[in-house]
């Protein structure tokens, strides 16, 4: 992957599930996709769909793994993650 696809994508996957996750940790989520922190915005989106147990698309459990896959990141709570399809 190429890092304009990692940063398009991140953006496409932040936007789409961010507001599924509850306001403890949305903040944190939301400011450091505008800082461009992309790797820590993507791996708290992950570890608050795993805890917060939301349901998420396989579509889109698949796009946080490529995302995951990409920052070298361990995929244990991407994994505990459930897909409605």
């Amino acid at each position: 992957m190429e890092v304009i696809d990692y940063l398009r994508r991140s953006r496409r996957i932040t936007d789409q599930l961010e507001p599924r996750i509850s306001p403890k940790y949305r903040p944190i989520v939301l400011s450091a996709r505008g800082a461009g922190a992309w790797d820590l915005a993507i791996t708290t989106l992950v570890g608050a769909l795993s805890e917060e147990d939301v349901v998420i698309t396989t579509a889109e459990k698949d796009a946080l793994r490529e995302l995951m896959e990409y920052l070298q990141k361990p995929l244990t709570y991407l994994e505990q993650i459930r897909t409605s399809d």
